[in-house]
């Protein structure tokens, strides 16, 4: 019985990390088509005072890449970093 909980736990996080790494996809897709005013009212509808980790730490971090790639000509790597 543990055994089978185990394993449905597993395939439920296996789902859920599908289903984040799909959103997280269709938000760069979205980041990528948005000028830049929109880019800066995005960022300051988010708390500056984020909780380390949480989404919307991730999302300032993102924010703040997009922001920095586009003021430097593409010279900064995508967060995350794209390998070849």
């Amino acid at each position: 019985m543990a055994k089978r909980e185990a394993w449905r736990m597993i395939y439920t996080a296996a789902g859920l990390l599908a289903a984040l790494g799909d959103s997280i996809e269709a938000i760069q897709a979205y980041r990528a088509t948005i000028d830049e005013h929109e880019l800066e009212t995005l960022l300051a509808s988010i708390p500056s005072k984020s909780i380390a980790g949480s989404a919307e730490m991730v999302m300032l971090i993102h924010l703040y890449r997009e922001i920095e790639n586009r003021k430097r000509n593409s010279n900064v790597l995508p967060f995350p970093a794209i390998q070849p």
